[in-house]
């Protein structure tokens, strides 16, 4: 995004292609270290990767020192649950595959993919991506009906 923000509304979190933007756009602030940052909606979105710990209360000499507001804030601390997000460093995100539903275009197309209307590529290109769920068949019957 960095390299072509003129890009960002084609292949950002946000996107129109996005299945579910909040979803992506909460794994952008997790994976960028901004988890404290989450939206309710993306927090709702990342639910299922949710691994909740709890920190440990250290011994009661350390509780003697220090001054009562001192003894508030280390309180609201140990009884504050860090959240954190397994398994988001697994999942691709829509740009990656967005890029690899595009590379085909090059090798399959070569330089006449400059002369298809947009959406005839788009079409053919998901035609070849999905092959394996039709065949001639399927095809022939889908014209005929």
């Amino acid at each position: 995004m960095s390299i072509n923000p003129h890009c960002a509304r084609f292949i950002g979190p946000r996107a129109e292609i996005a299945h579910s933007p909040h979803f992506e756009a909460g794994c952008v602030r997790v994976l960028a270290g901004n988890a404290s940052r989450l939206t309710r909606a993306e927090k709702a979105a990342l639910t299922p990767f949710t691994a909740t710990s709890t920190t440990t209360k250290k011994g009661d000499e350390e509780e003697e020192k220090g001054s009562f507001v001192e003894h508030l804030q280390k309180r609201r601390r140990l009884a504050a649950k860090e959240t954190k997000y397994d398994l988001l460093y697994v999942i691709p995100a829509t740009s990656n595959v967005v890029k690899r539903f595009f590379s085909v275009a090059h090798p399959t197309f070569g330089q006449e993919r400059h002369g298809l209307l947009p959406m005839t590529l788009e079409m053919i290109l998901f035609l070849r991506e999905t092959g394996t769920y039709w065949d001639a068949q399927t095809v022939d019957e889908a014209t005929r009906s």
